[in-house]
């Protein structure tokens, strides 16, 4: 097996360098600049805004762009070194775009760990080009990785050889590039932008091989032949393969990264027809607007068999644009709040020119709108969905969700492109009110005002209890909200704190804290651990420089709470979560129990439902950990869903951080998409009985402002009890035997309600408990916060619950708080380009990248 794994890889590197050699000469770019040479920095990177900041990074850059690999930074979400973090187009004002570029070998979460010692060598350090290979394992696949970093071209190239080396067929396993961009959206020809979870390509239109990342300033293009899958976001994009791998095969994988500091995605795919040795047209002309003005910014829109496919810039009214041919296209130019104009059919002959001008371009109009509470009479923050009959392919041309101003809380100025609208304003929409719709007519210079009121249904603060989205992101690594509008998104929809988790970083804090408490609204800061194998919010962040943001479970949670946590969440466990990493023996340092709650995270599906059979399993063995939920929100307007689920707590005092951590860690909450329920007992509250053939009573009020449609009480991972529910607002006396909720071995037993609205939206309470022959029981419960000001509490709750006779219990508590937190600092370095003047055959080339790589087999076998 290894003298045919052996054989596999040299042939493999031969005909890697036959590919090279044959592909340096197609590359003639229409407008390159005059090369002027490969640089490699170690150290801090000196891209702006780059997260490689460590001393044996490694950064390297050429006219077009740079590129920094993580070897002392960790890479985010668990990702090992050794792979890229940053990537930055050159040009002025221009920094970091790249969350990450890696290759999973079995869909997302599956990587190589390379060996940085002896598995990590740049081979080729010349003016003309820089080539890296690196050498990593997983299970029994040896993945060598060779990167080409080239003086002259816009782009680099990255060979992934892949080899079994056990004695395993690997089936069907999904592996190729992934991509994640920290600013921007995601483009695939023929499809767009949205979410697609990882999929054969075919049914979703796709019409060529590469992929975008853009924005106005940029576009990152990804290039990766004959892909077979496909997983996408508006922030990532994944063109995978579906490989088998018996025992001593190999694949080779070859994909480009393209990099332009413009917009025009239309660029990519020239690039890449280049690389085909396909042949290219040209398509240009001028742009006006219906007032006759050129167009400052905008940009023209090609499509193919109707679909989108790729886009040129228009600057001052001009555009020119090359594409591949021969080809018909339709055409049609737009800009930012503007009208398209007409759409010109055109065929594109080889090395031809077409002209098309535009004169049509509508200009756009205004909508002002003010936004109240009925309960309040104040303006207030809200979220705006609009809804239109044209949406550009280019997200940062479509207003498709708008918030209210984080400065002028209640007032929204939307420039809106001229056409028929619907839009649907809201405060708290589906929890405690209804979306006010709006239908009007704009035309061009138009500005329409309008004032709408939110008619507020109910208010759970009146009651002591309060709303909090546990999983939220601002705009650092994948993430696209910046901190002025976490806190206006999450008041936005209604809740009462404002809470920030971003991956590994407590940066954004702050200056989210800022606008947070402009709000009256109570902050936290918290922070997304994101190691490989499982993620935790970890909150309050009092002290972030004793954070671990890897290692052993014991450590992470250790340092979490040497770092101010009073709370550790298990963030979505079934999807690269705690339960998954449990049940599949992932876990560094073996499993360690002290996390606190488990998270329902974002929409309803398949992994929540196993987190809630996980829970009631463990509430049926007596583990007494508890739900929490959070959205997982990164974009509030490509998911304009803040708190959706949230945490509903019962916190009498009113929403501080440690009523808040008191009631998840006791089970005072529920956890919603919409409806309300509130019990008597509280959830986490114990129920003592004497004798099996009790009754349990438990009083029950309903709230949904959709309507409710049933109820389920479950004990012992079984419904034992429904109801059908009518109206917005319903009380119920349930009377349950206790032998249906109590396990007579074991002496206990527990109930949870499950309510649903209308739309199929539910709200899931924590445990109520029932033990069996309880007596008087004194529960004491300690949290601590480090303070610059110390203020000591001591609460004594007595409460009573009556079945068939009283039962007393008391919780004392001791609360200490601080009124101070420290925030790391991140510094921002410019970007530097050095240009010295070389020329190197394309044979030294070839012989350089084969040493490259039988350097990194020898290591291999080392």
């Amino acid at each position: 097996m290894r003298r045919r794994s052996l054989l596999g890889v040299i042939v493999t590197i031969i005909a890697l360098s036959i590919l090279s050699a044959a592909t340096t000469p197609l590359i003639l770019l229409s407008t390159i600049s005059t090369p002027s040479g490969v640089r490699i920095v170690w150290g801090p990177t000196p891209i702006m805004e780059g997260e490689a900041s460590g001393s044996n990074d490694l950064t390297i850059m050429n006219e077009y762009y740079a590129v920094a690999f993580g070897l002392s930074t960790l890479p985010p979400w668990g990702i090992p070194r050794g792979h890229i973090i940053d990537l930055a187009p050159v040009g002025e004002k221009t920094s970091d775009v790249l969350a990450q570029f890696s290759f999973p070998l079995n869909d997302w979460a599956n990587w190589a760990t390379i060996d940085l010692e002896k598995g990590f060598i740049v081979i080729d350090e010349t003016p003309l080009r820089a080539i890296v290979v690196a050498v990593g394992k997983w299970k029994d696949l040896l993945v060598n990785y060779t990167y080409i970093f080239e003086s002259g071209k816009p782009y680099f190239t990255v060979t992934v050889n892949v080899t079994n080396t056990g004695t395993t067929t690997y089936v069907n396993h999904i592996m190729g590039p992934a991509i994640t961009f920290e600013v921007g959206w995601t483009f695939v020809p023929g499809y767009g932008t949205g979410r697609i979870v990882t999929s054969p390509r075919d049914p979703y239109g796709i019409i060529d091989d590469w992929v975008v990342g853009y924005h106005e300033e940029f576009v990152v293009g990804l290039y990766a032949p004959n892909y077979t899958h496909i997983s996408l976001h508006t922030f990532f994009v994944d063109p995978f393969y579906s490989v088998t791998l018996k025992p001593g095969e190999w694949r080779v994988f070859s994909s480009y990264i393209i990099v332009l500091n413009t917009g025009d995605v239309c660029r990519v795919a020239e690039i890449v027809a280049q690389f085909r040795g396909e042949d290219l047209g040209v398509v240009k002309g001028h742009v006006y607007t219906t007032r006759g003005d050129l167009v400052e910014r905008g940009v023209v829109i090609f499509e193919k068999e109707n679909k989108p496919y790729c886009w040129g810039v228009v600057s001052r009214g001009i555009y020119e644009t090359r594409v591949p041919a021969p080809a018909m296209y339709s055409i049609h130019a737009t800009a930012r709040a503007h009208g398209p104009s007409s759409k010109e059919t055109i065929a594109v002959d080889p090395g031809k020119t077409v002209e098309v001008s535009f004169t049509d371009v509508v200009t756009p109009g205004k909508v002002v709108i003010e936004v109240y509470r009925s309960d309040t009479k104040k303006l207030t923050d809200a979220v705006i969905l609009v809804s239109s009959p044209y949406v550009p392919p280019v997200m940062y041309l479509a207003v498709k969700t708008a918030y209210t101003d984080p400065v002028k809380i209640g007032i929204a100025e939307i420039d809106l492109a001229p056409g028929d609208y619907n839009v649907s304003v809201g405060w708290a929409p589906g929890f405690l009110s209804k979306w006010v719709n709006l239908s009007f007519t704009l035309s061009s210079d138009e500005v329409k005002s309008f004032t709408v009121t939110i008619d507020v249904l109910f208010m759970p603060s009146s009651r002591g209890w309060y709303m909090a989205d546990l999983h939220h992101h601002a705009d650092y690594m994948d993430g696209k909200t910046p901190p002025p509008y976490v806190a206006t998104a999450q008041s936005a929809f209604g809740l009462d704190y404002v809470f920030l988790s971003d991956h590994d970083y407590v940066g954004n804090c702050e200056a989210t804290r800022t606008y947070a408490e402009a709000r009256n609204k109570t902050f936290i800061c918290s922070v997304e651990i994101s190691p490989e194998w499982a993620h935790f919010n970890v909150y309050p962040i009092i002290y972030p420089e004793k954070l671990v943001y890897r290692g052993t479970l014991r450590e992470i949670i250790t340092a979490a709470r040497s770092a101010g946590a009073l709370v550790v969440r298990a963030n979505h466990p079934y999807i690269g979560g705690l339960f998954i990493a449990q049940e599949q023996n992932t876990i560094p340092g073996g499993y360690y129990e002290d996390w606190d709650v488990a998270e329902i995270n974002g929409p309803w599906g398949t992994n929540n439902n196993r987190t809630l059979t996980k829970m009631m399993s463990l509430w049926s063995m007596g583990i007494r950990k508890y739900l929490t939920a959070g959205s997982d929100v990164h974009d509030v307007w490509a998911t304009p869903r803040s708190g959706f689920p949230r945490v509903v707590a019962y916190i009498p005092e009113g929403p501080t951080i440690e009523g808040l951590a008191r009631a998840e860690l006791t089970g005072r909450t529920f956890i919603t998409y919409g409806p309300f329920v509130f019990t008597d007992p509280l959830p986490g509250s114990i129920i003592g009985i004497k004798d099996i053939s009790e009754n349990i009573i438990i009083n029950v009020e309903l709230t949904a402002v959709e309507g409710l449609s049933r109820l389920e009480v479950w004990s012992q991972s079984r419904v034992v009890y429904t109801a059908s529910l009518n109206g917005t607002s319903q009380r119920l006396t349930l009377i349950l035997p206790a032998e249906k909720l109590v396990d007579k071995n074991r002496g206990f037993g527990w109930l949870i309600l499950i309510v649903y609205d209308l739309r199929g939206n539910r709200a899931i309470t924590n445990p109520i408990w029932v033990d069996l022959n309880t007596v008087l029981k004194t529960e004491t419960l300690t949290f601590t916060i480090m303070t610059t000001t110390t203020i000591r509490e001591t609460v004594t709750t007595t409460e009573l619950r009556t079945v068939t006779q009283t039962t007393t219990s008391t919780t004392t508590e001791t609360t200490t708080r601080t009124l101070t937190e420290k925030v790391t600092e991140t510094s921002l370095v410019p970007t530097t380009v050095f240009t010295p003047d070389y020329t190197v055959t394309g044979v030294l080339g070839v012989v350089v990248f084969i040493i490259g790589l039988v350097v990194g087999l020898l290591l291999k076998r080392k």
